[in-house]
């Protein structure tokens, strides 16, 4: 079976190649700005689904399942992006010291066969508490990481014990692209046999 991963993050890439031998990857050209009063939940599942439909538009493989997701950092109702630079970064570790915070991903399928088509959608919460972190700690996390391609200004795959204190929930969701929800919905599609065949 053809798999093609639409996204542009070198994450969901590595994890995925922990299941799948190979898989193509495009880059799904959408707008990822949340509209006016969309709440994060709204907002991730919205662009998920978009860069779908946006990867569907240019695949005509059979059979093929097309992967994509989206995360997003969030707390308090606040969607923390990616930082536009150090002071940003500093910023959101700040806001996020000491507090209990979610990372949710929303996952989009769709599994096409000749006339077959099934798209199937389902999202994943997990609830990170921080470490109270002062200005020493968190230079020094920044110091470590590529902060400016991260949500939240931090990765918990890369020095995440120097200022995460809890998980709660799943580890890859909080790096990128939840496991189990992926494994979840491939069962609710009936086509784990043909992912692995």
């Amino acid at each position: 079976m053809n798999i093609i991963l639409g996204s542009s993050s070198p994450r969901r890439k590595d994890l995925l190649k922990q299941i799948f031998d190979s898989f193509l990857i495009m880059h799904p050209k959408v707008d990822e700005i949340p509209h006016p009063f969309e709440k994060p939940l709204e907002f991730v599942k919205r662009a998920s689904s978009d860069k779908l439909q946006d990867i569907q538009s240019r695949i005509f493989h059979n059979p093929a399942l097309m992967i994509t997701c989206d995360t997003i950092v969030t707390i308090d109702n606040e969607i923390l992006g990616k930082p536009a630079d150090y002071d940003h970064a500093f910023q959101m570790l700040s806001k996020l010291s000491g507090k209990t915070h979610q990372v949710i991903s929303a996952i989009s399928l769709l599994y096409k066969n000749n006339h077959y088509c099934h798209k199937h959608y389902d999202y994943e919460i997990t609830h990170v508490t921080f470490k109270p972190l002062n200005k020493s700690d968190i230079a020094n996390y920044l110091s470590l990481i590529n902060y400016k391609d991260k949500a939240g200004a931090y990765a918990a795959q890369e020095n995440g014990n120097m200022i995460i204190q809890n998980i709660d929930g799943s580890l890859t969701n909080v790096i990128g692209f939840p496991l189990r929800c992926f494994f979840r919905m491939a069962v609710d599609m009936d086509i784990i046999q043909k992912l692995f065949a």
